[in-house]
């Protein structure tokens, strides 16, 4: 292959890594997804940056953390200095074109990428029902007409399964009998509750604070309302979700079909990939924002119609650790392009190529501003800062350690065991500690300015050192 590839980005928003039949989920069919697979390499230890839209989305345009991009939670400002990859592309010799939702706050899509659909207003949070299919038939017509003779980057950001959000906010405000009372489906066909669906009860606090105290700062009406739900409601939820990804396969499918049948497939590198997961009820939780695994763990696929780029299809990578920050320099090694300074990304081409390589050893997420997480072939290593009283994202500093959780995920993958405390597992405990502050170490973080931004941070740490206050007390 002598020209530079046309790279087509194909994401979905909130799915996790199983979601899909090809990696042996019996409660839902994706034979586009399993198309994919079929045609590429799975990795199968990936995770983003951030389990939530607006920062994982700034890890994938920038190939940065979200505590350096501006953007560590929805509503953030993705800081101006930072080149993102539709101004990469553009500027080195591709087309670079944007299609579906966005999401990466403070950054105008149409001053970095030709835009081709992207709704009336932008797209949000929901509306997948009606957004993918008009996302798949502006990518359509887009395939079949395309003619320029610069490569094309090609980026389709699919809204589903997100819409499983829109079927817990209708439980806001009205009861809904479980599905079975209302004969919707019968109870066999409902997936069970997962094998972790009870949790930890010395969860860090800012999850707690977060997510299950009354007043959760995140969502605290849905969290009202899953507490009464009964087993078969919360199987009937897992059941949903798993049709709002079959929605989305779908469109991909009708994407594939179309590409086959244009004379760019054989030369179209196709990467697949969700900014974040969805916890389907593990730890009785709901949508994102933990560290726990359904929600940071997300399916990462490369792939192609055709046979030029010497990918070992239908093949599973269990070695490698992936993260949503490598997206933008495996893009920009195989567009040719200069990698920016700053990066904290790597390039996965020469693992594709099957050329050894110096790789990462672990996998490191941020999360709700000052949570963190360490994830190594063994242990998964869960902490939060306590509140500091600036607008510059913390770390590494010892002195602000709060509470910490800590797994194996040989003998406990569902994360069901808190070790933090044992005895034995000290020394392992210190090394991931060690391990997260060399992480955060090579990050470069800059103050939030935006007022937005710092409205919310003001507003959580208030919350949060009102919870320490009370927890200091309750152990006195």
């Amino acid at each position: 292959m002598t020209d530079r590839p046309n790279i087509l980005f194909i994401n979905t928003d909130q799915q996790s890594w199983n979601a899909i039949s090809a990696y042996n989920n019996p409660y839902v069919h994706t034979p586009n997804m399993d198309r994919l697979h079929g045609n590429g390499v799975s990795f199968m230890k990936a995770y983003c940056s951030d389990p939530v839209c607006a920062p994982a989305r700034s890890s994938w345009m920038t190939g940065r953390y979200a505590s350096e991009t501006g953007v560590p939670f929805n509503g953030g400002c993705l800081h101006a200095h930072l080149l993102d990859l539709g101004q990469i592309l553009n500027s080195n010799g591709y087309r670079a074109f944007h299609c579906g939702k966005w999401h990466v706050d403070g950054r105008d899509m149409r001053q970095s990428f030709h835009n081709l659909y992207t709704g009336q207003r932008d797209i949000g949070a929901g509306g997948g029902e009606y957004y993918d299919s008009a996302s798949t038939h502006a990518a359509l017509s887009f395939l079949s007409t395309y003619d320029n003779h610069n490569p094309f980057y090609l980026q389709v950001g699919y809204v589903n399964p997100h819409d499983i959000c829109e079927y817990l906010h209708n439980h806001e405000q009205k009861t809904i009998p479980d599905s079975v009372v209302q004969q919707t489906v019968g109870e066999s066909a409902l997936p069970p509750l997962p094998e972790n669906f009870e949790y930890d009860v010395g969860e860090t606090l800012l999850q707690q604070v977060c997510r299950r105290h009354g007043g959760a700062l995140i969502h605290d009406k849905i969290r009202r309302a899953v507490q009464r739900w009964s087993d078969l409601q919360w199987r009937f939820y897992i059941w949903n979700y798993y049709r709002y990804v079959e929605k989305v396969d779908y469109e991909i499918g009708l994407l594939l079909n179309a590409l086959a049948q244009t004379d760019l497939a054989e030369n179209t590198l196709i990467i697949f990939s969700s900014d974040h997961g969805e916890a389907c009820a593990s730890h009785q939780m709901f949508q994102k924002f933990t560290l726990y695994q359904e929600s940071i763990r997300v399916p990462f696929i490369v792939a192609s119609l055709g046979d030029c780029f010497g990918l070992q299809k239908s093949s599973f990578d269990h070695r490698h650790f992936i993260s949503g920050v490598d997206l933008l320099p495996t893009i920009c090694d195989y567009a040719e392009a200069k990698i920016p300074q700053g990066v904290q990304g790597h390039s996965l081409r020469p693992i594709l190529k099957g050329q050894k390589t110096d790789w990462r050893t672990f996998a490191f997420i941020e999360s709700n501003y000052w949570g963190r997480a360490i994830v190594t072939d063994q242990y998964k290593y869960v902490m939060e800062y306590l509140p500091a009283d600036d607008f510059v994202p913390l770390g590494p500093d010892p002195t602000r350690l709060g509470r910490e959780q800590l797994f194996d995920l040989v003998t406990d993958p569902f994360e069901t065991t808190n070790l933090s405390k044992e005895l034995p597992y000290q020394s392992e405990l210190k090394l991931c500690r060690k391990l997260l502050w060399t992480q955060e170490e090579k990050l470069n973080r800059h103050p939030l300015t935006h007022h937005r931004s710092q409205e919310t941070i003001s507003s959580w740490r208030n919350t949060l050192r009102q919870a320490w206050v009370q927890a200091n007390l309750a152990t006195k």
